[in-house]
């Protein structure tokens, strides 16, 4: 089977026109016929039927969407391809989540790239658990997540190691209401807060959940809503849902435009850190040369 007996059919498939398809396939009519004929003899099946306009049969129809799927992967394929043929600096592969991807890497890349001059990245984003394992099965080079005492035991010392590269604050916060005031307050009354949370697969929910545990007065929370997206939490607060628990920097522009405002005592607030990963032994010359400068001005965990 070739690929151009695909692309052949589905010019044909476009066009309903044996002619037509042949013309806009810069083939004779008899030759364009005759490839239709051997990829419905590949296929073992009849895919048009020979009228005016041509039709598709139902296999046709089946196979239709099968062979574009097929022509736009390969092409796309060739293309990724190419590009990377044509690369010939090395691509330094990042795997984080959203939130960071947005509100701190870019900042911390240009600082890396004033010291170590440029250097092409490329960035992967997912849920906690899928940037984990993409470091691990060597999908990317290095991992940038949100990190506490807690979380950093679940990552094996002995295969990975880890820089701390900034602190963050989880901090409470809620809409104003009508008076410009913060429309909820935190307590430990009897009436339960509406309350944002987090999903399970984002990493600051443990952080969170460990810290309201060691609390001697906890707060009242009725759970209203609940995402895998900082950014999905961070809207429905504005909108005035419920209160959440979000990442400062992520709220900073909300904070001073006062869209959300920060509720309850200092107790509420979290720290946790923002930790750079990489395999121990690494052997590539620019992962090497950028963890050596960030390590002159991180913590070592």
């Amino acid at each position: 089977m070739h690929l151009v007996w695909l692309e052949d059919f589905i010019e044909l498939a476009r066009t309903r026109s044996f002619s037509r398809a042949a013309e806009n396939r810069f083939v004779t009519h008899p030759a364009f016929g005759r490839r239709i004929k051997a990829l419905e003899e590949w296929v073992g099946s009849e895919l048009v039927t020979r009228t005016q306009p041509v039709t598709l049969t139902r296999a046709g129809m089946l196979f239709l969407d099968a062979a574009s799927n097929s022509v736009d992967v390969l092409y796309a394929a060739r293309a990724q391809l190419k590009e990377s043929a044509q690369q010939n600096e090395p691509v330094l592969r990042f795997a984080t989540g959203r939130t960071l991807a947005q509100t701190f890497f870019p900042d911390w890349y240009e600082g890396i790239r004033r010291q170590c001059g440029e250097f092409p990245v490329s960035i992967s984003t997912g849920g906690a658990q899928d940037v984990v394992m993409k470091l691990a099965a060597g999908e990317a080079d290095m991992l940038l997540i949100y990190s506490s005492p807690a979380s950093r035991m679940l990552m094996d010392h002995r295969r990975y190691e880890s820089l701390t590269l900034a602190h963050e604050l989880l901090v409470p916060v809620s809409a104003p209401d009508q008076h410009g005031k913060p429309r909820y307050q935190l307590s430990n009354g009897a009436a339960p807060v509406p309350w944002l949370a987090f999903s399970q697969t984002l990493t600051l929910r443990g952080v969170l959940a460990r810290h309201l545990s060691e609390l001697e007065q906890q707060p009242a929370l009725k759970m209203v809503y609940q995402a895998d997206s900082y950014e999905s939490i961070q809207e429905m607060a504005i909108r005035g849902t419920g209160v959440a628990w979000l990442p400062q920097r992520l709220i900073a522009k909300d904070l001073s435009e006062g869209r959300l405002h920060v509720i309850g005592d200092s107790k509420l607030r979290v720290r946790f850190d923002i930790s750079l990963y990489r395999m121990r032994g690494s052997t590539d010359v620019l992962v090497n040369t950028i963890w050596d400068s960030v390590s002159a001005n991180a913590e070592q965990e």
